[in-house]
C-alpha cells in the first residue's frame, strides 16, 4: 500500500491528513539503524532527526532524487550542512532512511485505522482501506514520491531491496484483510489474490503517474475498486 505523503500521527477517525499530534517514536528499523547515535542523542536531537526526514521527504517528492541534496535539506530547515551530516553521512543514506520512514509510518496509520473499524464487517473494513489507498494515490505528493521510488528501485540496490520488503509486507497485510471473506476460497488462493491486489495497487499508481491512454482517473479508480472486490469475494 502507498500511504507515503503524510508521516503525521493519525489524529482522528475522520481524516488521514491530520497535522502531527506530537513527536512519534522512531520506527524499529530506524532505531536499529541509528542505535549508537540515538543512545547519545537527546529528545531534541530525535526531534531534529524527524525534521530532517520530513524535509527530505518533501524535497524528494517535489524535486526528485536528482534534486535532493544534503545542502538543500539543510537550507530548507535553516540549519548548517554539518547538522544534516551529523545524522546522515551521505545522500543515499538519507534517502534510504526517508523511504523506510514513510513506509513504516504508513503501516502505523493503517493499523490505527483498522483499530477504529472494529465494529464493521471484514468486507467493509477492506473497502474502507481500498478507498483510503485510492484517495492517497491521487495526491500529487504521493504519486511524486512513488515515481521516484519506482525509478530508484531500478538502479539502486537498497531501493530495490526496500521495495521488495514493502511488497512482502503489503501482501501479508492484504491477506489478513481478505482471508475468510469467502469461505469457499482456500488460504493458498487468498495468498495469491492478496499478491494480485498488491500488484494492481502499484499498477494503478503507475498509471496515475504517467499517461492514462485515454482513460479518465475516475474510470481507472472504479475499475480498480471492482477488481479488488472481485478478488476478495468471488470464487
Amino acid at each position: 500500500m502507498t500511504y507515503l505523503s503524510n508521516p503525521a500521527v493519525f489524529c482522528g477517525p475522520t481524516t488521514l491528513r491530520a497535522l502531527p499530534c506530537g513527536l512519534e517514536p522512531m520506527s524499529k528499523a530506524l532505531s536499529e539503524y541509528y542505535e549508537d547515535k540515538l543512545s547519545h542523542t537527546t529528545g531534541k536531537g530525535q526531534e531534529r532527526l524527524e525534521e530532517i526526514l520530513k524535509a527530505a521527504q518533501h524535497l524528494l517528492a517535489a524535486e526528485g532524487y536528482s534534486g535532493l541534496t544534503m545542502r538543500s535539506v539543510a537550507n530548507s530547515l535553516g540549519v548548517s550542512l554539518s547538522t544534516v551530516q551529523h545524522y546522515f553521512k551521505n545522500k543515499d543514506t538519507l534517502v534510504q532512511a526517508v523511504l523506510t520512514y514513510v513506509m513504516d509510518n504508513y503501516q502505523a496509520v493503517v493499523a490505527e485505522l483498522m483499530n477504529t473499524l472494529g465494529s464493521q464487517s471484514q468486507l467493509e473494513r477492506f473497502q474502507v482501506i481500498v478507498d483510503m489507498v485510492i484517495e492517497e494515490i491521487r495526491r500529487p505528493e504521493t504519486y511524486g514520491i512513488l515515481a521516484e521510488i519506482y525509478a530508484l528501485a531500478n538502479r539502486l540496490p537498497f531501493a530495490a531491496r526496500l521495495m521488495e520488503s514493502v511488497y512482502a509486507r503489503e501482501r501479508k497485510e492484504v491477506f489478513k484483510l481478505i482471508v475468510g471473506i469467502n469461505p469457499a476460497l482456500s488460504t493458498a488462493e487468498y495468498k495469491l489474490r492478496a499478491a494480485m491486489i498488491v500488484v494492481q495497487i502499484h499498477g494503478l499508481a503507475t498509471q496515475l503517474v504517467g499517461p492514462q491512454s485515454g482513460l479518465t482517473r475516475k474510470q481507472l479508480e472504479e475499475a480498480a475498486r471492482q477488481s479488488f472486490l472481485r478478488l476478495a469475494t468471488q470464487a
